[in-house]
């Protein structure tokens, strides 16, 4: 009887402590983002309660609220310039003055972004929890790699800025959570939970190119043969279709409407701006009228035919380029990582001024250990450190066991990497601008989990040496 109580505590352990961070750091978020608007001059505060300048309604990615509101739920079918992820929580959370004859409120829709996003924010953090609790099997050293989360002043940006970039941190932390999971256990139903999570995450960032999409289903044929019992895991498989089908939908329909692979018709400035071919030097090149059609049926913001006609120029211009000129391309390629690569290293919180994380008497301290050489000198020396707790055949079996996930990871990072473009409006500066140090958040989850458990390694390798 002793052993069945103990054992229905732990598997209630295991859901209610991952529940209570989600609630106690997402109601403590809310309560700083509370006290630090009572405490900043209104002055301060854009429009009197923004932490940072760009209100939802004015982000590059998204559409005005008054624009969807007047089109309806089709808004977002038609959307081409970015994923819809963000923008259909957006337009949910305009309903209450919509749903009431009211003109949309940007205020309100920020306010309740803010609450949904502290949400978001307790789930990553409960997330950092079980995952390096799976790791080290102690529930300490979870809280600890929860407390890292919750407390990094570049998460704490993230979730009070309001754009997708939260809404991405939290789905493509839990790709990395399941594909790990599987890798380490090689159940079938890991897979279909990966999947999921990054069908959510292709809908909140244009991280999905066509390439990707490729080796998608090469991983996902693979991943079959590797699972155990495979005779028994067929219903897994078949939900493994219908989740890669439910991926392709937005590139193709992207491709139908727009005549891009891309899910995004931002993708022409960033592929030019990867090689550092100057737009201005791209000479015009026709559209097609059918795809010029359907990007007036609906524009919002940036949501333009312009900007899908530069995008058809633009992406039809590197294909050129990168056949023509491999060479010049490599260059290119090379001379963006001089723009990119610093960003990556410089702290998060240097992405813009918020009014709620620069007082935090951490952040300083917190931005000098993981920024910089600093940064880079953890990873590698996490690595050692591993390497040498686990043994020359321990280090070799880490490795085939989990060469997918650093697969993976080179995916997600490559984005991030040659993330520099030209700016409308500004080419003459060249191909330097760049949200590297936004992005690099997306790496850094991963990153942090194996310092800590570097650290849990080397811990128990010195206790048992004691003992």
């Amino acid at each position: 009887m002793t052993q069945v109580a103990s054992w229905q505590r732990t598997r209630w352990a295991r859901v209610l402590i991952p529940v209570a961070i989600t609630v106690v750091t997402s109601i403590a978020l809310y309560v700083l983002e509370i006290w630090s608007r009572a405490n900043t001059p209104l002055k301060d505060l854009a429009d009197g309660y923004r932490f940072q300048p760009w209100s939802n309604n004015w982000m590059m990615q998204n559409l005005g609220i008054e624009d969807m509101a007047s089109f309806g739920p089709m808004s977002l079918v038609l959307k081409h310039v970015y994923p819809p992820g963000l923008d259909a929580i957006r337009y949910i959370l305009m309903l209450p003055e919509t749903n009431a004859g009211l003109p949309t409120d940007q205020t309100a829709v920020d306010m309740r972004l803010y609450v949904v996003y502290c949400l978001f924010f307790g789930v990553t953090n409960a997330l950092a929890y079980v995952w390096v609790k799976d790791l080290t099997r102690s529930v300490w050293w979870g809280l600890g790699g929860a407390a890292l989360w919750a407390l990094a002043p570049g998460h704490l940006l993230a979730a009070t800025l309001l754009e997708p970039t939260e809404l991405s941190l939290l789905t493509i932390g839990f790709c990395y959570y399941f594909l790990y999971r599987f890798l380490k256990t090689r159940r079938a139903v890991y897979v279909p939970a990966f999947l999921f999570s990054l069908l959510i995450g292709s809908l909140a960032r244009s991280f999905l190119q066509s390439y990707i999409l490729v080796i998608l289903v090469i991983v996902v044929m693979c991943f079959w043969f590797m699972t155990k019992e495979r005779a028994r895991t067929w219903g897994w498989q078949a939900l493994n279709i219908v989740l890669l089908l439910l991926i392709f939908a937005w590139p193709v329909k992207q491709y139908v409407l727009y005549g891009t692979a891309s899910p995004s018709t931002f993708s022409g400035y960033h592929r030019v701006g990867m090689l550092n071919v100057d737009p201005t030097t791209v000479p015009p090149l026709d559209t097609p009228q059918k795809y010029v059609d359907n990007a007036l049926r609906f524009s919002s913001r940036y949501n333009t035919q312009e900007l899908l006609k530069d995008n058809y120029r633009l992406e039809h211009a590197a294909d050129d380029y990168i056949r023509q000129h491999p060479i010049d391309a490599a260059k290119g390629l090379a001379q963006s990582l001089t723009v990119t690569i610093p960003e990556m290293l410089r702290p998060t919180t240097m992405y813009t001024y918020n009014t709620m994380v620069e007082p935090l008497f951490w952040k300083a301290p917190f931005n000098w250990v993981f920024s910089g050489w600093r940064a880079l000198l953890l990873v590698v020396v996490s690595m050692a450190a591993i390497a040498f707790t686990r043994g020359r055949r321990g280090t070799v079996a880490l490795i085939k066991r989990y060469w997918w996930f650093v697969g993976f990871y080179v995916l997600i990072a490559i984005p991030v990497v040659w993330s520099n473009r030209y700016r409308p409006g500004e080419e003459f500066n060249g191909a330097i601008w760049t949200d590297a140090v936004r992005l690099k958040l997306f790496l850094e989850l991963p990153a942090s989990i194996l310092v800590i458990y570097a650290v849990y390694a080397i811990v128990t390798r010195i206790r048992s040496r004691r003992s």
